[in-house]
């Protein structure tokens, strides 16, 4: 027992082997190489912490680029691709501070930017055989539409965009072909935004659905979002299809067995309801707002005087088996007829005006579907016709020669979907489509110079 005793306590006594300290994976030696572009890169440094920027309560954050000198950033390395600037001389428009200013993060920086439209130069290298364009970004990319896009406008005054669809919102983007960051965006509550339009003096955007009402966004005053209530007695089973005038004067919209029903864009009042002996399946204004021209479901056409809202004359479209969709030239030349067999009719409006049954200038037949849609750029040297039946129904005329550009839309790009909706920047410098994707895709016109 006594040498078992002993035995143990020499073994407890035995000497113990230095303990070896395991370094952890974050803390290897590193090379003053590797320390370097680490705090190069990651801008991280034995300072890192005061130069964090202080954030009060409540504050947004705000993200901060590293800047060199007097505000000029550079840049680690420069891609051959990188987007280069906006190519269009701008300046602020006066209600450019009033969209939630707080909650974007270049909130500092000069993000809605406005140009003069004093002059529309009509371009003088269009050619009627090859349209020069590219395809830039997509002028919602920052925020995608959740459903399809049902309507788009630019801004009469501003280079910015509208954007509404079915997921009850309408955005505003600050378009400059690269970044076409988002200004602002209204959410409605249970009103899918059918058709939205600005006001003649871009102060106001009027937005519609599918029920009896519509409402008004104040951007430049304190009003905010203003509901306008049904109208009892008014033959309309929805508020979503509508034109504004030219003019100012008035917002048509399309109601049923005929009716068009005029309201004031300033008070927002019902002024009058004209009615056609037809349904009426499209409206269009000419450039001055002095006459307005019906199409009906028939194929016939009435042309309104607006100073006395009577019809001074109509006409057949030859050989229409359903109209669909007006429109006028802004120089007051041409008015277009569409159908839904897809053919569209070109006419000149001297001969419109003058006869019961004209004969076309042009029949335009590259539509297989029904056309759904027909603008004309500032100057009437484009007409865009589209179709939302069939995949890359769009199609681009050239005008005086009214030929088809052979090479628009590009047939590999898979992005165009079903086309929604469509328009021409003020000066023709950009062409918007809106799609049943949700996605606004942003072509840059490179035969006009202005925006």
């Amino acid at each position: 027992m006594l040498r078992r005793k002993q035995l143990h306590q020499s073994s407890s006594t035995k000497f113990k082997e230095p303990e070896t300290y395991i370094q952890p994976l974050g803390e290897q030696v590193k090379d003053e190489r590797e320390i370097t572009l680490e705090e190069e890169v990651l801008a991280t440094g034995e300072n890192v912490i005061e130069a964090l920027p202080s954030i009060k309560p409540g504050e947004p954050k705000r993200k901060k680029r590293k800047r060199h000198g007097q505000g000029e950033i550079v840049k680690k390395w420069v891609d051959s691709d990188d987007e280069k600037a906006p190519e269009f001389e701008v300046i602020t428009p006066d209600w450019a501070g009033t969209f939630d200013e707080e909650k974007s993060e270049d909130s500092d920086e000069e993000i809605l930017k406005a140009h003069s439209h004093n002059s529309i130069v009509p371009s003088l290298t269009l050619p009627s055989t090859t349209l020069e364009f590219k395809r830039v970004t997509d002028a919602n990319k920052e925020e995608p539409s959740k459903a399809s896009i049902k309507c788009l406008e630019f801004h009469p005054k501003a280079t910015a965009l509208l954007i509404g669809g079915t997921d009850q919102t309408v955005r505003l983007f600050a378009i400059d072909g690269s970044k076409n960051r988002k200004i602002h965006s209204i959410f409605l509550e249970r009103f899918p935004v059918f058709n939205a339009h600005f006001s003649r003096s871009g102060s106001e955007i009027i937005m519609g659905s599918k029920y009896k009402r519509f409402y008004i966004y104040d951007m430049e005053g304190n009003s905010g979002i203003t509901f306008r209530p049904e109208v009892k007695g008014l033959e309309v089973s929805a508020m979503s299809k509508f034109v504004v005038s030219p003019d100012g004067r008035f917002i048509a919209f399309l109601g049923n067995f005929g009716f068009i029903h005029l309201f004031s864009q300033t008070s927002k009042e019902l002024i009058d309801s004209l009615k056609m002996n037809e349904s009426v399946k499209s409206v269009s204004f000419s450039q001055d707002g002095k006459f307005m021209y019906s199409f009906g479901g028939a194929g016939e056409v009435y042309i309104w005087d607006m100073d006395v809202r009577e019809c001074i004359h109509h006409f057949t479209d030859e050989g229409c088996l359903g109209g669909t969709c007006v429109s006028v030239s802004p120089d007051n030349n041409y008015v277009i007829c569409g159908s839904r067999s897809g053919i569209v009719n070109i006419y000149n409006r001297a001969s419109v005006m003058t006869s019961r049954h004209p004969k076309p200038l042009k029949l335009i037949k590259n539509l297989t579907t029904c056309c759904s849609g027909a603008t004309f750029n500032s100057t009437s040297e484009i007409l865009a016709l589209r179709s939302k039946d069939i995949e890359k129904a769009i199609r681009l005329v050239h005008f005086p020669t009214m030929t088809v550009f052979p090479n628009f839309p590009d047939q590999f790009d898979k992005d165009l979907r079903l086309l929604l909706c469509m328009d021409f920047s003020p000066s023709s410098g950009y062409l918007a489509l809106g799609n049943n994707k949700g996605r606004c895709l942003l072509y840059r016109l490179q035969h006009y110079t202005k925006y």
